[in-house]
């Protein structure tokens, strides 16, 4: 927004009552009540220093507008009248252990949201059930039927009309059956294809069980490449990411019991890292066998793009739908622990390498 608009819009604000605006935001007004002045002060702080040029002109408009002016104008003979004002202390400073507190909050946060894909639940496919058609509602065509041939008599005309009447609802009830008749066989055309593709799906025909899974596979956060899916198996790359979605820093708890944060140990930077890319190889599989009912067997490779722009291999795995508990959160950085061509982890601290482009499963 730039800041004509968010001077007009400050000078609109003010001519606002506080009680209409707060009737008109109640959301907004109910989330500022329940949220601690501390962290709305460690908020505007941090604010200020990410974003030098907001507020600056925040300062420019608050000084236009008189925002900081606040209260009757008072002159200096009629302050000789009044009682002295007691003058409003000013807020607690925001020290840099407040800033660390709400950085350790932030990194814990976004680490959250990233494991989380590990934690996702797929349901299974189904066979496809098309809704009966409801019946048609014959008064709509009897309607119809009835401004047809309601000329044909006068309105003096009483048992003439009646026959009409008699006549148009006999119409109508028959063409609302009729509509009925084409939504059912409509609809019965409908659940014979499902149920072709659905017998083909259980199948693993090869175009409908790639299909099925590029529908799934749409919107992971770590893109999946299917190279070959058949039948019983299938053979999927995942496009993983690198380093640099994890936070910078890492939340801590000081031996006080205060928020705060600090930088990673490169062995511990190393395993967060590993766990995540076990979770998107979980999360994987879990949605494979989730879709395809007939697959029971599956060779995944990770990829990373690398700094010159080349994929890296960072595994290759085979696995089993019957031989792991799919259900179980870790499951994916166990199988990269223990398979021959999973993570290459050297050194002491535990270093994620790429693999050679040679290594297969």
């Amino acid at each position: 927004m730039g800041i004509g608009k968010r001077l007009a819009r400050k000078a609109v604000r003010r001519t606002v009552p506080r009680s209409v605006r707060r009737a008109a935001h109640p959301v907004r007004t109910v989330k500022r009540a329940v949220t601690p002045r501390p962290v709305r002060q460690v908020s505007r702080a941090i604010h200020t220093v990410t974003n030098p040029l907001g507020a600056a002109e925040n300062l420019l408009i608050n000084s236009v507008t008189g925002s900081r002016k606040r209260g009757r104008r008072t002159t200096a003979s009629t302050r000789s009248r009044t009682a002295p004002t007691r003058t409003r202390s000013a807020a607690p400073a925001v020290t840099a252990t407040d800033v660390r507190a709400a950085e350790g909050a932030a990194s814990h946060h976004h680490l959250a949201e990233l494991m989380a894909v590990q934690r996702e639940r797929f349901s299974p496919a189904q066979r496809p059930i098309i809704p009966l058609p409801a019946p048609a509602d014959p008064a709509a065509f009897q309607q119809q039927e009835w401004a047809k041939i309601k000329h044909d008599a006068r309105p003096w005309q009483r048992a003439r009309r009646r026959e009409l009447r008699q006549v148009s609802d006999g119409r109508g009830a028959q063409l609302a059956a009729e509509f009925t008749a084409r939504a059912q066989a409509h609809r019965r055309t409908q659940q014979t294809q499902a149920d072709a593709w659905w017998a083909a799906l259980q199948q693993g025909r090869p175009p409908v069980l790639r299909a099925a899974l590029d529908a799934a596979f749409a919107d992971n956060p770590a893109p999946v490449r299917i190279v070959n899916a058949e039948r019983h198996s299938a053979e999927l790359v995942v496009l993983l990411p690198g380093f640099e979605v994890l936070p910078a820093k890492k939340a801590h708890v000081t031996p006080t019991g205060r928020l705060s944060s600090k930088a990673w140990t490169k062995t511990e930077l190393n395993n967060v890292y590993a766990e995540l890319l076990g979770a998107h190889l979980l999360a994987t599989v879990r949605e494979t066998w989730a879709t395809g009912p007939s697959l029971t067997h599956l060779k995944v490779t990770g990829l990373r793009r690398g700094p010159g722009g080349a994929d890296e291999h960072l595994f290759a795995v085979e696995v089993d739908r019957a031989s792991v508990a799919w259900h179980d959160d870790g499951a994916g950085a166990a199988i990269l622990d223990a398979a021959p061509h999973g993570l290459n982890r050297v050194g002491k601290t535990r270093d994620v390498r790429p693999r050679s482009a040679s290594a297969s499963v």
